[in-house]
Order: structure tokens, then C-alpha cells, then sequence
């Protein structure tokens, strides 16, 4: 008799343990994709390099959304992700860098949150992105000089844009930028003393929604 009686609660504990998981995955929108980043180092406002260095990377990360109705075409909340970039070089060594943006966001339309059903969506962030990098560097003649190893922290920005036609795992195509430069004094080789550089990113990618 005891255990029939525990037969409903036990039950309701289980539905009460789905609906929240589903809540949380709903609410927590993962995504992966990836990125081009460009970075863009300067000394007394002149760029280091007549072409910016770019680095193609794979990232993941999260939004975590806060929205009241499922219905809801607005959200907004914390978010953050990490993109990894390499590239060998041969001889020369390797490239490689690593960003980890996190970020306040807030977006409107498809994306917004995961029972959407708009075709279209905008979103908006704005936070800190730490960026660690190695870079070689060498002479007009294409010789190998030295490397250079660097990390910084921005004020960063992120403007995107979400595509929801099929209307599952909706695709966002996503821009951000460093607004403020992150200045460091640098050694380079061929420099007597380290020098101040000026850091800053800026890129774009496409990213796809985790769902299951």
C-alpha cells in the first residue's frame, strides 16, 4: 500500500526533474561554428604589418537567455565562448591563438530563445575578450625573424545577425570588434628595449545552435 502511494510522487519528481533540464538546455542556447580573426597591432598608430595577420579558428561557447513565456521574441543574459586557431608553419614553427570573449547579450527575432519561430533575428553584446596569440614574424624577403608571443584584454563589441528558415538550429552569421586597444610594452627582436604596442581584434564567423 506504502508503495503505491509512492508510485505518484515518484513520478512527479521525475516529470519535475525533465521539465527542469529541458528548461535549463532551453535556456542555455550552446553553439559552435567558426571564426576568421583579424588582429591588428600597432606602434606610435602604425601597423606592424602591412597585412593584418588572420587566424581561422573553431569555436563553442554559450547564451545563457532569460525569457518569461516560451513564446517570448525577446531575450537576454550572459555569454561567453572560446575559439582556437593553429596554423604550421614548417620550419618556421607554428601560429596560434586563443580568445575567450564573455559577454552581456541581448537579441531579438529568431535565436532569441529556443521555441522561436521567426525566420529573422538580431542580436547585440558587449564585454571584456581576453586574446593570447603567437605570431611569427619575418623580413620583406620572406626570412624567418623571430616570434612574437602576446596576451591582452579588450572592451569588446559583437553584432549578429540569425537565419531560422527550417526553423531548427537556427544559423547565425556574428561581427565583433575590440573598440579600445590594449597597449603593452613588447620585446621585438631588433629592439634594444621593449616597445608599446597597441592590440586590438576583429572578425566574423558563423556559428549553429547545439540542439538536441
Amino acid at each position: 500500500m506504502v508503495r503505491l502511494c509512492l508510485i505518484p510522487i515518484y513520478l512527479w519528481a521525475q516529470n519535475a526533474s525533465l521539465s527542469a533540464r529541458e528548461d535549463l538546455w532551453a535556456k542555455l542556447n550552446p553553439f559552435f561554428g567558426a571564426e576568421l580573426s583579424l588582429i591588428d597591432i600597432r606602434f606610435l598608430s602604425t601597423p606592424l604589418f602591412s597585412n593584418s595577420p588572420d587566424f581561422w579558428g573553431i569555436t563553442i561557447g554559450s547564451n545563457y537567455t532569460y525569457f518569461r513565456t516560451e513564446n517570448e521574441v525577446f531575450a537576454a543574459g550572459p555569454g561567453a565562448q572560446i575559439t582556437g586557431s593553429f596554423q604550421f608553419l614548417g620550419r618556421a614553427g607554428t601560429n596560434w591563438m586563443v580568445q575567450i570573449p564573455v559577454y552581456g547579450y541581448a537579441r531579438v527575432g529568431a535565436g532569441a530563445t529556443a521555441y522561436n519561430v521567426q525566420r529573422l533575428g538580431i542580436g547585440a553584446g558587449i564585454g571584456l575578450r581576453f586574446t593570447t596569440f603567437q605570431l611569427t614574424y619575418a623580413s620583406f624577403s620572406g626570412n624567418y625573424i623571430g616570434k612574437l608571443r602576446q596576451s591582452f584584454i579588450n572592451p569588446t563589441a559583437l553584432l549578429d545577425i540569425t537565419f531560422n528558415f527550417r526553423r531548427t538550429n537556427p544559423t547565425t552569421i556574428r561581427a565583433y570588434f575590440d573598440f579600445i586597444p590594449s597597449r603593452r610594452n613588447t620585446e621585438i627582436m631588433g629592439m634594444i628595449d621593449p616597445v608599446p604596442l597597441e592590440f586590438s581584434t576583429l572578425g566574423i564567423g558563423i556559428l549553429y545552435r547545439i540542439g538536441f
